[in-house]
């Protein structure tokens, strides 16, 4: 019986490695759209919290991301994502906006100025590009 079972399991799981191949792009397509499937923060940003939106711009602000293993570290960051909508602006000069209560962010010629209330913080910049500037602000608890 354990004999029988083995070869059942390696014949199945030759069939499965080649479904994997030819169907790959569909099988992960499947699960990306399957509701337990989430993109770690620390790729993506986080999800989206609030949305700013002017004639130059777009102002992504994502929701703080406290990630660990179990539970939340006392380590985090917040992405903001700045899209241009205006192809002819050169730099990024944005005025001061809200990301939350106690926080203010200001961009002058492409470095961000932050305004912080109570916590340490300091800014990594993840990408600057014609189109977009992504910037982290890590935080700790």
């Amino acid at each position: 019986m354990k004999n029988f079972i083995a070869k059942f399991w390696a014949i199945l799981s030759i069939f499965l490695l080649l479904g994997s191949f030819m169907f790959g792009q569909q099988l992960q397509d499947l699960l990306m759209k399957a509701p337990f499937m989430h993109i770690d923060p620390s790729y993506s940003g986080g999800e989206i919290e609030n949305t700013i939106e002017s004639e130059c711009y777009t102002i992504n602000i994502h929701k703080k991301v406290f990630s660990a293993l179990i539970g939340e570290g006392s380590e985090g960051f917040r992405q903001i994502t700045i899209i241009k909508n205006d192809s002819t602006v050169n730099n990024y000069n944005i005025k001061t906006f809200a990301v939350d209560s106690l926080t203010m962010i200001k961009i002058v010629d492409n470095v961000p100025e932050v305004r912080k209330g109570v916590s340490s913080f300091t800014i990594h910049e993840i990408g600057i590009s014609d189109k977009k500037m992504i910037f982290r602000i890590q935080e700790k608890r």
